[in-house]
């Protein structure tokens, strides 16, 4: 007989255990997904214009150091390009991607047009 109540008593605290533990997994689940809707907010608010108005910012504190910053699009592979730029010179002081990465994607981009360049 008291085995019978240990076992019971031991089911009724993994039963308690279990609805303690789906509790606590609904409650990181719901965290996870506030924290997913924030993220979708934070990246939903950056707009053209916004980008502009960072840009001739750090061109104000560039200018300092006699630099300017310039976002282009390549021609060739339609990657934008940030540059930093001499103002006197126009010289690139610094380029992400740099020159280099661009070759690399342009060739890439020739060797899968040749690749998969089907005539019909």
């Amino acid at each position: 007989m008291e085995v019978k109540l240990g076992q019971s008593q031991a089911l009724t605290n993994m039963n308690s255990q279990n609805i303690e533990l789906q509790r606590a997994t609904q409650e990181n689940q719901q965290k996870v997904n506030n924290q997913q809707k924030q993220n979708q907010q934070k990246t939903e608010e950056i707009t053209p214009e916004k980008i502009n108005n960072a840009v001739n910012e750090l061109n104000k504190k560039l200018e300092m150091l006699n630099s300017q910053l310039r976002i282009e699009t390549d021609e060739d592979t339609g990657i934008q390009v940030i540059k930093i730029v001499d103002k006197d010179t126009k010289e690139v002081i610094r380029q992400i991607p740099p020159e280099a990465v661009l070759k690399v994607a342009k060739y890439l981009n020739e060797v899968a047009g040749l690749l998969f360049d089907s005539k019909v």
